[in-house]
């Protein structure tokens, strides 16, 4: 006990050092001029009285507030959730100062937890849509095994799904550190239509479905990889709401890509929400196989490539898609 209290003791003098080093200055200073007098010793005792009273109260009032404040700073470090410092750490414009400084570092570290909260969340989300996606075709080669009815072709495109479905996985899992994940070069966009169209052509053939490549082309700097993801999310999705017709991909002469379809739409109540994470929409709830992730990945990504999107979309009639690829800012 008396060691803690000792131990205190220290620490004021430490703090407020300065305040009796001065103290001491003066008294030696007024021993010195005193001494030089007659009757010198007999003027100093009679300053030296009410200046010691001074220093005393003076010290009395500052050992006050310092404890007091020494104690709501253990307090602070003793709280394991500290959201706002609510009582004054002092009344200069010093302490005040340094209550903003703090306050700001704790609004900065509440956002901070907030945002993982948020992030860790969104994660577990994403996990549970994606749950629910890849379960369609696993139960659809379930059920073939369990009534011996095995399809070459409905077993490679249930694969071919599941296959994409761990794909889009792997991507959400980059796309959280993406920036370090980008490689650019400069690429032919036609090519990469022809590379996804030729992914799919189980898919067209199966639904009997026309496909239309037109003769244009450009080249676009930008990662393979991701915009690759990104074309063969949109045309999946073409194929997959188009039951008759076909789809028409085109490259215009002004770094456009435009996948048309003449698939079921969209409607337009859902237009201004199909890039939201986890939205699927009219059409996704009657198909009951849609997350609501491909498009939104499909934004997230575009963005941070520095490409933009666009839907146009008439219920009955089909749906556009145009990916301006001039790069105006890297996200």
């Amino acid at each position: 006990m008396f060691k803690d209290f000792f131990k205190e003791i220290a620490h004021f003098i430490k703090d407020y050092g300065a305040l009796y080093l001065f103290s001491f200055i003066v008294f030696f200073l007024q021993l010195w001029v005193t001494g030089l007098q007659t009757d010198g010793l007999a003027i100093f005792f009679n300053l030296l009285l009410p200046e010691s009273y001074a220093l005393l109260l003076l010290t009395a009032f500052l050992a006050f507030y310092w404890q007091r404040k020494r104690r709501f700073a253990r307090r602070l470090l003793k709280e394991e959730q500290l959201e706002t410092i609510e009582e004054p750490l002092g009344h200069s414009s010093q302490e005040k100062l340094i209550r903003e400084l703090l306050q700001k570092a704790l609004d900065e570290k509440n956002r901070q937890t907030d945002e993982q909260a948020e992030d860790k969340q969104q994660l577990k989300d994403y996990y549970a849509l994606w749950a629910h996606q890849i379960k369609v075709p696993l139960s659809v080669l379930d059920l073939m095994n369990q009534t011996q009815t095995v399809d070459q072709k409905q077993t490679t495109e249930q694969l071919f799904l599941v296959s994409q479905y761990l794909e889009m996985l792997l991507s959400f899992i980059r796309l959280q550190d993406m920036k370090n994940d980008l490689s650019f070069e400069k690429l032919s966009a036609r090519s990469l239509l022809l590379a996804v169209s030729k992914e799919y052509k189980v898919f067209f053939i199966q639904k009997d479905l026309s496909l239309t490549v037109d003769e244009g082309d450009f080249e676009l700097i930008t990662d393979r990889k991701w915009l690759l993801f990104v074309l063969q999310q949109i045309i999946y999705n073409a194929i997959k709401y188009t039951k008759e017709g076909g789809l028409r991909l085109t490259c215009t002469k002004s770094g456009k890509i435009i996948i048309e379809d003449s698939g079921i739409g969209i409607d337009p109540a859902d237009l201004p929400r199909v890039f939201q994470h986890g939205y699927t929409g009219y059409n996704g709830r009657v198909e009951d196989n849609a997350s609501g992730l491909g498009l939104y990945l499909v934004k997230e990504i575009l963005d941070r490539l520095g490409h933009t999107i666009q839907i146009e979309s008439t219920v009955g009639r089909g749906t556009k898609v145009t990916i301006d690829c001039s790069q105006r800012f890297l996200s």
